[in-house]
């Protein structure tokens, strides 16, 4: 539970980046992109609560790897977005 309550309470420090992609006078599409989490953030939430180091270690790579699995949903959701607008 803890994890996913860390990971959970981090989604508001994300990062984004945005990309805009266009085809003339065609079709425009702007994106949001996320970007993983700082692990520094991951590290202060665990201080925040009070983790043991053997708590962290179990916290921190465990909400990294859960983030790789956001950042690659994310990540196929928008190609699949652009390839659908820009089919032809």
């Amino acid at each position: 539970m803890v994890p996913w309550r860390c990971f959970h309470d981090l989604e508001g420090r994300r990062l984004y980046r945005v990309d805009g992609f266009g085809a003339g006078m065609g079709a425009m599409r702007i994106v949001t992109r996320p970007q993983p989490l700082v692990p520094m953030d991951i590290a202060q939430w665990c201080s925040l609560f009070g983790l043991s180091h053997d708590e962290r270690d179990f916290v921190i790579p465990l909400v990294q790897a859960m983030d790789r699995v956001f950042l690659k949903i994310r990540s196929d959701q928008i190609k699949q977005e652009i390839s659908q607008i820009f089919k032809g």
